[in-house]
């Protein structure tokens, strides 16, 4: 058994072994950010998703090539390309948390900004139905314009409160950023893994999806070789899936997007 897969099974499996003995497993999803163009690690990503038959959802940035990721996309089975901002430039005056919407933004700007990225993607042959912020800043003006586009908004964060249906975040990067970007390390990632499965056993939140959060432009190896040893564990189910029944998990996930 390798390092990663020792770890897995030992800080991760008890609390899988608590789902099982309640009839449920766990719903991952996987969401990979940044992407504007193919590149070798994006091929490598897209490896892995037909290696563990695990689906993957896409954030690619409407200024690169989506025209090549989606011809890439459709190689594959069960991608799914999301909309990843409008240029991935940060907006915010300074002092302010980074981010393309701002308090000085009007919706009708907003709304044209939006709508020239979802026509970029149409133009690919592409109906994107996610919309991912860049540095996860979801300004109340850009929800209202996603509201208005009929998108889902996916993040970073916890689980979900009511107040928001249609959004669907990820939970676990396997990243670090600070001072660099690097590995968050096994020990750590798993940790924060076993405290969000434990706390959706407690409320009995069992359909509630668990986001694996990835960024392949900024993989080094380690991050390459935990990847292969936790997705057959975590076995992602595609995002448009969530609300029919997941075959072999015995039960319905949430509706999103």
């Amino acid at each position: 058994m390798s390092f990663h897969r020792l770890l897995i099974a030992t800080l991760i499996g008890p609390e899988l072994a608590r789902w099982k003995a309640r009839g449920h497993a766990p719903v991952f999803w996987w969401r990979d950010d940044d992407a504007r163009r193919p590149t070798p690690a994006l091929e490598r990503l897209l490896g892995l998703s037909v290696r563990f038959a695990a689906p993957i959802t896409i954030a690619a940035v409407p200024d690169g090539d989506i025209v090549a990721l989606a011809k890439a996309s459709r190689a594959i089975p069960d991608v799914e390309l999301a909309v990843h901002g409008f240029r991935h430039e940060n907006r915010a005056p300074p002092g302010w948390p980074s981010g393309e919407v701002n308090d000085l933004d009007r919706l009708a700007d907003v709304m044209s900004d939006l709508g020239t990225a979802i026509d970029v993607f149409r133009r690919a042959g592409v109906t994107p139905r996610l919309f991912v912020p860049p540095w996860n800043n979801a300004h109340p003006t850009l929800k209202r314009a996603l509201g208005l586009q009929g998108l889902g908004l996916s993040c970073y964060g916890d689980m979900r409160g009511e107040a928001e249906p249609d959004r669907l975040d990820a939970h676990l990067d396997v990243m670090r950023w600070k001072p660099e970007p690097r590995f968050r390390g096994t020990v750590r990632f798993l940790l924060r893994t076993r405290r969000l499965l434990a706390e959706r056993r407690v409320k009995a939140a069992w359909d509630e999806p668990l986001g694996l959060l990835t960024h392949h432009l900024d993989h080094d190896e380690a991050v390459w070789r935990f990847l292969e040893a936790f997705l057959p564990v975590a076995k992602p189910v595609a995002r448009t899936t969530f609300g029919r029944p997941v075959a072999g998990r015995g039960h319905i996930a949430l509706k999103v997007g």
